[in-house]
């Protein structure tokens, strides 16, 4: 008797009249109409988009909320894993950063702590370059466990980003791995005196943090929608030092916010009279100018000021080329906006040639937006 596994995967509904979400079930369906929950024999293969962090918005936080960020999720580079139930001597050979996260899960879902899992990671994103592999990682294995354990455990993207501890800075990541497109999140509140009572001390932040030395849940979403599925990301990654995280980060937000507010100010500005606009009006001129922009104000400008020399160079190079430019978080990504696909893998070759001619080591990636999110495949 052959057996088929549905699945149903979330569909976002980002101003596009499209499906509205659905829940997980993970429920097997048979030729005969019965019924199972999921064996030992399964596996679930989770893909996790890359995404672009263009800018945090507020770390000044004068307002009573800080952080808050732009960004968008990409079909390429892109991350896929594998996971399946496992005796406890075959989850050690998980890699560490996959033991991490499955502490966090157990820790937070104690029933599952005599659960043991298998995590093959089949495509890797790069790591510490702009990308946001942790947080699709962390979200990836979350999100495939889940299903593992049936509908009675499903959780929906937020509850898994609280769950593994992302998103305790920028909820793009989370966001992205959720819906996918162009994402504007609202922040966290903010109240430096560290006063709070029971009720939002969870939810509050006290200092300037990043990601990663966070403990908040993620951000709320206030914008998410498509972009044309012909505008195009040109990545350039050189090999040169990679972006800060862990002290190195922790000690970049303490020692230079907050930001002043008039820099904050323009950068709202330029993301409520221009982005935002140009994201519904499907105006890829003014969007990738807006982007060129935002690289010499706020948190953004110190991150580039931060970079090898080289990132100053190919901004100059994807000004000439391309129709907007910037550097994804921390860095070392470096990205290109353009239109069409026969553009994009264009200005990869000449971008790939510009490194080379330079003798700086890189990767270089085209893509076009991921308007959907991470999908899940259970056999």
């Amino acid at each position: 008797m052959s057996i088929t596994y549905i699945l149903s995967v979330t569909i976002c509904n980002m101003q596009t009249g499209g499906v509205s979400s659905t829940a997980i079930n993970s429920s097997t369906s048979t030729s005969t109409g019965a019924s199972t929950t999921t064996d030992g024999g399964v596996t679930v293969t989770v893909t996790a988009p890359s995404r672009l962090h263009f800018s945090l918005i507020d770390l000044n936080g004068g307002l009573g909320r800080v952080d808050g960020g732009i960004g968008v999720a990409l079909l390429e580079p892109s991350l896929k894993i594998k996971v399946s139930h496992a005796d406890s001597e075959t989850e050690k050979e998980n890699p560490e950063e996959v033991t991490t996260v499955l502490e966090r899960i157990r820790r937070g879902i104690p029933e599952l702590r005599h659960h043991h899992y298998k995590v093959e990671i089949l495509r890797a994103l790069p790591h510490h370059v702009g990308l946001g592999s942790r947080t699709q990682l962390a979200l990836s294995v979350a999100r495939a466990i889940s299903v593992l354990e049936g509908s009675a455990r499903a959780l929906n993207t937020f509850e898994l980003a609280k769950l593994v501890g992302r998103g305790g800075t920028s909820g793009i990541g989370t966001a992205a791995f959720d819906c996918g497109g162009f994402i504007l999140d609202g922040g966290h509140p903010f109240r430096r005196d560290m006063r709070a009572d029971e009720s939002d001390a969870v939810r509050v932040k006290h200092s300037f943090l990043p990601s990663s030395a966070s403990k908040v849940p993620p951000p709320p979403v206030l914008f998410q929608h498509p972009l044309p599925d012909d505008w195009f990301f040109v990545l350039a990654i050189p090999r040169v030092k990679r972006g800060a995280h862990g002290d190195e980060e922790v000690d970049i937000f303490k020692r230079n916010c907050p930001i002043a507010p008039t820099e904050v100010e323009k950068i709202c500005r330029l993301v409520l009279m221009r982005i935002l606009p140009s994201v519904i009006e499907r105006d890829i001129y003014t969007f990738g100018e807006s982007l060129s922009m935002i690289q010499q104000l706020g948190f953004k400008r110190l991150e580039v000021e931060l970079q090898h020399s080289i990132i100053k160079s190919l901004f100059e190079f994807f000004d000439a080329h391309a129709l907007g430019y910037g550097m994804s978080s921390f860095g070392p990504t470096t990205y290109g906006v353009v239109r069409g696909e026969k553009n994009a893998r264009e200005l990869a070759q000449l971008a790939s040639r510009f490194l080379a001619e330079r003798h700086v080591p890189a990767s270089v990636y085209y893509s076009s937006v991921n308007n959907h999110g991470a999908t899940v495949e259970l056999k």
